[in-house]
């Protein structure tokens, strides 16, 4: 950018699910929720990523998702759709899969953005010094059947049968 300031204006979704028509600096947004800076940032994070990646030639175009993002508790904040909407819309367009990590273990936002979700436990072992892990896997089936056909066969449980 030859050490030029980069000037961002963003707006601002409603409830309502409506983009307003007047344009906020940056300066502005950082009064906004939460949720909405949570937003704001991601948007911008994304959009950073698919800059530089098309700078660079990593682009995949023949592919709906060549991209992942993991995010580590991005959910405190943010939860409802106006303000997720638009970064997961955004995220689909540029190719990107998201990844969270998250303490949540109900929502519906889980439910409408994540269709496989794997909830890990510990639990004690028999020697007190260690612990296992235990997976449980939720599978979305409708989101599948309504988007992704293909994938319930991929996805469906399949066991390693041993050999000897």
């Amino acid at each position: 950018m030859n050490n030029e300031m980069m000037k961002v204006t963003c707006r601002k979704v409603t409830n309502d699910n409506q983009v307003t028509t007047r344009s906020y600096s940056w300066e502005q947004t950082n009064v906004w929720s939460g949720g909405e800076k949570w937003s704001k940032n991601m948007t911008l994070f994304l959009g950073i990523l698919n800059y530089v990646a098309e700078k660079q030639k990593h682009i995949e175009a023949n592919m709906k998702r060549h991209r992942v993002v993991i995010m580590d508790n991005p959910f405190g904040k943010a939860s409802s759709d106006h303000v997720l909407n638009p970064v997961f819309f955004i995220a689909e367009q540029l190719g990107f899969q998201i990844i969270a990590l998250t303490a949540h273990a109900e929502g519906k936002f889980l439910r409408d953005y994540f269709p496989i979700i794997y909830s890990c436990r510990l639990r004690k072992a028999e020697d007190s010094n260690k612990q296992i892990m235990t997976k449980v896997k939720q599978l979305h089936q409708a989101y599948f059947q309504d988007h992704e056909p293909q994938a319930l066969e991929r996805l469906g449980e399949v066991e390693q049968m041993e050999l000897f």
